[in-house]
């Protein structure tokens, strides 16, 4: 069950978002606050599911999955949950999606080069139940941010923690 959160707690959020190495004692000196509060609160975020986990967002251009692609797919009704469990294990998928409209589901992916993203395709083709696969590369990435607009739920100060390529 998620607890009540405040704008302190909106606003350790806000901070996280923007640097998940952010220490409690810089919030704490920015919220006028006592380095216990701030580690109470964190916690109290964990245990009730707003904070899901702590992680590193990686250049995947320097590390070499330089071709990203979304993948639309049609599968039959009766073998979805089966099929959306093994791209589940996948390790190219980034992201599945079950979506309204043309597809089922859509899918996120990084690979290496085309090559890599040819075999996956074959690989998601074959599966038992999928129908067809719409593949769209990404040619470049304009806006991309892990960040919800916190702001807009009571007024915590805006940021550019966006990661804006152009």
């Amino acid at each position: 069950m998620k607890s009540k959160i405040d704008s302190r707690d909106l606003e350790i959020l806000q901070t996280l978002q923007n640097d998940g190495r952010a220490t409690y004692s810089s919030m704490a000196r920015q919220l006028k606050i006592s380095e216990a509060a701030v580690y109470t609160r964190i916690n109290r975020l964990i245990a009730s599911g707003y904070i899901k986990k702590f992680t590193a967002i990686l250049d995947e251009n320097k590390l070499n999955f330089s071709i990203g692609a979304f993948i639309g797919m049609k599968v039959s009704p009766n073998k979805y949950e089966a099929v959306l469990r093994q791209l589940a294990l996948y390790p190219e998928i980034l992201e599945i999606h079950d979506v309204t409209g043309d597809y089922y589901a859509l899918l996120k992916v990084r690979t290496k080069d085309k090559e890599s993203l040819t075999n996956l395709l074959d690989k998601i083709g074959k599966l038992d139940g999928v129908i067809s696969t719409e593949t769209k590369i990404i040619l470049r990435t304009i806006k991309e941010t892990t960040s919800l607009p916190l702001q807009l739920l009571t007024g915590v100060r805006a940021t550019h923690a966006v990661q804006q390529k152009v």
